[in-house]
Parts: C-alpha cells; sequence; structure tokens
C-alpha cells in the first residue's frame, strides 16, 4: 500500500523559486562582466566568462527548482473512530491536568 503525499512547495513558491534563478543569472552575468572588465580584461574573454558561468548557474537553478517542485512528504493522519485500539496512554494518568477528578478518585480508594 502506497502512502499518500502532498508536495513540499506550492505552484506560488515554486514560480518564485523561478524567479530567484532568474535574478541570480542576472546578478553572476553583472558581477562577473562588470568585475572583469574593471579589472582590464578583453571585452570578449569577459563577455565569454560571464555567459558560461551564467549558463551553469542557470542549469543548476533550474535542475534544484525540478528537485524541489517533484519533493514531497507524507501526509500524517490523527486517529480516527474506525482505528482500533487506545488512544493515549494511561500509563501517567496522576500527571493529568484534571485535578479534581483525581482527588474524587483518591478519596474513592481510601
Amino acid at each position: 500500500m502506497k502512502a499518500d503525499r502532498r508536495a513540499v512547495l506550492d505552484e506560488a513558491a515554486l514560480g518564485w523559486a523561478e524567479r530567484g534563478v532568474w535574478l541570480l543569472c542576472v546578478g553572476v552575468y553583472l558581477t562577473v562582466f562588470v568585475g572583469g572588465i574593471l579589472a582590464g580584461g578583453a571585452d570578449l574573454i569577459v563577455m565569454g566568462r560571464a555567459v558560461g558561468l551564467t549558463l551553469l548557474t542557470g542549469f543548476l537553478g533550474r535542475t534544484a527548482v525540478r528537485l524541489l517542485g517533484r519533493a514531497s512528504l507524507p501526509v500524517e493522519q490523527g486517529p480516527s473512530a474506525n482505528d482500533l485500539g487506545q488512544v493515549g496512554s494511561l500509563a501517567d494518568l496522576l500527571a493529568s491536568t484534571n485535578v479534581a477528578e483525581h482527588e474524587d478518585l483518591a478519596a474513592d480508594a481510601a
């Protein structure tokens, strides 16, 4: 029997994750390109390096978003009326917050 599962992230969260990947790609490109130009590198080499690192960032980011989209958690269900057995523990009744009932039980036992 396969357990019920629910998605970790909904569609809105996945949309924001994709926007974050795009923002990260733009940031990587601008950082590498502007940093390379300011360091005195050749234009085409700096642009190629920036494009390469941006594509790598985009690929890794999209892979991460796809994995997040496939991630799921098991759905936990509480006890139902149809379940057999006892719900809760009778091992420590005296630690219960229902103090008046315990006093009544102690008086009856004495």
